[in-house]
């Protein structure tokens, strides 16, 4: 590093700490910016792979119409559909069984007869199968003699995913806001500062300051403020989230929300240093274009 370049990062590091609490309102404003910022895609990202997982679907079933005859022979016809790698059949007393087990709060259930359940046979598909297999073992099975309907979620798998994508959608809208928002206050509080050191500014130009001498350290200033904002918001956040996770969420049952992978924080971390730098710039550049004899080289 050239000592030009290392004096206008110095430069940029005194004026960052000489207007710390000038700038304090700005920093805090900041670091509340990103602390909701992690906080929604937290909230986002968690909601969207449970909703993506749910949608999974793993199983095709198959009911089995009332008094049909010849059971063993509708298992050995469904196993033998193209896809299908295996079946399990649920007769009245295991579907009942299998609702008990899986819905255990619903009074009065165990008082039901058996024969309230119908009978239904899960066909297991090859592992990694695609919905286009499901689709077509579902119309195969529903072509086998004795079986009364075929389901395999098809209309809850939509709706699931299509949530899971509007969640993707609605976090790049809010990530929107926040570069705009992080634009914004930084944008202000440079063009505040070159304000408040105009007459300084125009003295530097007079006597030959080129647009990097003046420049430099506004942009370093800020970017250092984003650091130090995001720095204490991601702090906050971590041990805010540990804490809230950990005593309330998991406690009640919540297993769906986790803490960001490094990527995304570091990714999260050079958004809002490249966000800050450009808004300063732009102030700075604004500014500059008013005072004209100012050196270009």
């Amino acid at each position: 590093m050239s000592n030009k370049a290392f004096f206008l990062l110095m430069r940029g590091f005194g004026m960052f700490l000489r207007e710390f609490r000038v700038n304090l309102l700005s920093l805090v404003t900041l670091t509340t910016l990103i602390f909701v910022y992690h906080v929604i895609c937290a909230a986002g990202t968690g909601a969207a792979g449970f909703l993506t997982h749910i949608a999974q679907v793993n199983t095709v079933r198959a009911y089995l119409a009332p008094g049909a005859a010849g059971t063993e022979e509708i298992l050995a016809e469904l196993s033998s559909i193209e896809g299908v790698a295996g079946v399990k059949y649920y007769s009245p007393k295991d579907a009942k069984e299998f609702v008990i087990a899986n819905a255990p709060n619903i009074a009065g259930m165990k008082s039901f007869a058996e024969d309230f359940f119908p009978a239904f046979a899960e066909l297991v598909p090859a592992e990694g199968s695609g919905r286009d297999v499901f689709e077509k073992i579902e119309a195969a099975a529903a072509g086998v003699r004795g079986v009364d309907s075929v389901s395999y979620g098809k209309e809850y798998m939509s709706r699931f995913m299509m949530i899971s994508r509007g969640s993707w959608i609605f976090m790049t809208v809010i990530s929107g806001l926040f570069a705009a928002a992080v634009s914004f206050t930084v944008y202000n509080t440079v063009k505040l500062s070159l304000y408040k050191f105009r007459e300084e500014i125009k003295l530097y130009s007079l006597v030959g300051g080129t647009r990097p001498f003046i420049s430099v350290p506004y942009v370093f200033s800020s970017l250092l403020q984003a650091v130090a904002a995001y720095s204490a918001a991601t702090a906050v956040f971590t041990v805010v989230f540990n804490v809230f996770n950990g005593r309330v969420l998991h406690p009640a049952g919540i297993n769906i929300f986790y803490l960001q992978s490094v990527v995304y924080f570091a990714a999260a971390f050079v958004f809002t240093c490249l966000i800050a730098v450009a808004a300063a710039m732009t102030g700075v550049v604004s500014f500059l274009k008013r005072v004209s004899s100012v050196n270009e080289d």
